[in-house]
């Protein structure tokens, strides 16, 4: 890069001023894309699947009440099909 001369600087920075543009528009895709892989939301899916303590420990808690009630209410199961 030829300092010295100022007309000489001046011209240089002209004659490559595309490049350098370009250069600085491909670091700023970059940047863009990186920042959106950064910023994606999880995918529902595997959200789904990992279970939610409250609402197992609340199922649990509903299944031993039926079971309870039922079981002071003498409620009777019906027969599986055994004959006795």
């Amino acid at each position: 890069m030829p300092y010295k001369n100022p007309e000489d600087k001046k011209r240089w920075e002209r004659e490559r001023r595309e490049i350098r543009h370009a250069r600085r528009r491909q670091n700023h895709l970059e940047r863009q894309t990186d920042d959106f892989v950064c910023r994606t939301s999880p995918d529902p899916v595997s959200q789904q699947n990992s279970p939610n303590g409250w609402k197992m420990l609340a199922a649990l808690a509903v299944e031993v009440g039926i079971a309870l009630v039922g079981a002071l209410a003498g409620v009777k199961l019906p027969n599986s099909g055994r004959e006795q």
